[in-house]
């Protein structure tokens, strides 16, 4: 099982048993910007006790799920590992946070069609800006900076929502990121 099939078991898995999920981190700037080759793969979940215990049980064989909880730093979020048995690929399951903005864009999350015939909930691409540039400043990854250019590319200036992306980038203390990226994505945009 490669990458992307174990990602889309674990969404169906999530789906068909009713829990709580979005797709973030590359696979959903993938869908809004231009795809890049990943290792891993992240969701933000809510669930609860009786949830996790619930889908140690139902997860497909070729998953597996790590007993020991980790830290992530640049958010302060819990998360969960799952192995991808026979790869090096994993995905980590980010507990949903009570910090403002990752409540915002659960609460957005939208169903889509990932691909042909699998429909799976993800960020809306705004809500993928903004947690990049956050990211970006707090982790300084090169790869989140140009993950936003590329959503910024592909969507273009009339189908984004400014107003919503630029009040979080303010709260975040990202606009001097945002005004950066409009700038680096505005050559695509001198195009169509």
């Amino acid at each position: 099982m490669n990458g992307t099939e174990a990602l889309i078991a674990l969404a169906r898995t999530f789906d068909e048993a009713g829990l709580a999920y979005m797709i973030v981190g590359s696979y959903s700037s993938n869908f809004y910007g231009i795809p890049r080759s990943t290792k891993d793969a992240d969701l933000v979940v809510n669930l609860d006790q009786a949830d996790w215990k619930k889908l140690s049980a139902i997860l497909p064989a070729e998953l597996e799920l790590e007993q020991q909880s980790g830290f992530e730093m640049v958010t302060s979020t819990r998360k969960e590992r799952i192995r991808v048995k026979d790869s090096v690929f994993e995905i980590e399951l980010f507990h949903l946070s009570k910090d403002a903005h990752d409540s915002t864009r659960f609460d957005r999350r939208r169903r889509v069609s990932i691909i042909p015939g699998v429909v799976a909930w993800l960020p809306t691409a705004e809500d993928v800006i903004i947690q990049k540039l956050r990211w970006s400043r707090g982790a300084k990854r090169a790869k989140d900076f140009a993950d936003v250019v590329a959503v910024m590319q592909v969507q273009g200036p009339d189908r984004l929502d400014w107003s919503y992306i630029e009040e979080w980038c303010g709260k975040h203390e990202t606009l001097d990121l945002l005004a950066e990226a409009k700038s680096e994505a505005a050559f695509a945009w001198e195009e169509e």
